[in-house]
């Protein structure tokens, strides 16, 4: 999980810490993925400052397929509120089946985003016969559903093997 910190303009910051707006329009320079948290800063154009205001979400769903509308290279993310954590210290919170749950959990975000990856490959995979630029796209979400099957992979293994006693 990646954390990325956002300037945020006062208007959409409102309406995001009112809960109105849960998603962004962002460029997908950061290698953006579901589960990671976006640090929202709220910014003043007027001012050129930050105002100290800060909202975090956690991302539920990117959507940058350019068959959609989007330029390339730009992407929708959804979010919802981070899940909070107790006050408890973390080793009187932390037991074997909820890392193993972490790991699960991760195997299906990963998975996710393999299989949407593999979809978009396909879809451009089936146009870039007439469509040259598409081609790279095809080649660059292939790449991103074997990296995201591979995460896949790692986490079910890790849970497996937290759950069986093995992990060190």
């Amino acid at each position: 999980m990646t954390r990325h910190e956002l300037k945020c303009w006062p208007d959409y910051f409102a309406a995001i810490r009112a809960g109105t707006k849960t998603f962004e329009m962002r460029r997908n320079d950061r290698g953006f993925q579901i589960g990671d948290i976006v640090v929202l800063r709220e910014f003043d154009p007027a001012t050129d400052d930050y105002t100290g205001q800060t909202e975090e979400r956690q991302i539920t769903y990117l959507l940058s397929e350019e068959g959609f509308g989007f330029i390339h290279g730009w992407v929708a993310i959804g979010f919802g509120r981070v899940p909070h954590a107790t006050d408890t210290p973390l080793d009187e919170t932390l037991t074997t089946e909820a890392l193993a749950q972490w790991h699960d959990q991760q195997s299906r975000n990963a998975a996710q985003r393999a299989e949407g990856a593999r979809q978009t490959a396909a879809g451009y995979a089936r146009d870039a016969e007439t469509q040259l630029a598409l081609k790279a796209s095809v080649a660059r979400f292939e790449a991103m559903a074997k990296a995201g099957e591979a995460d896949a992979s790692f986490h079910a293994a890790a849970a497996h093997l937290v759950r069986a006693g093995k992990a060190h």
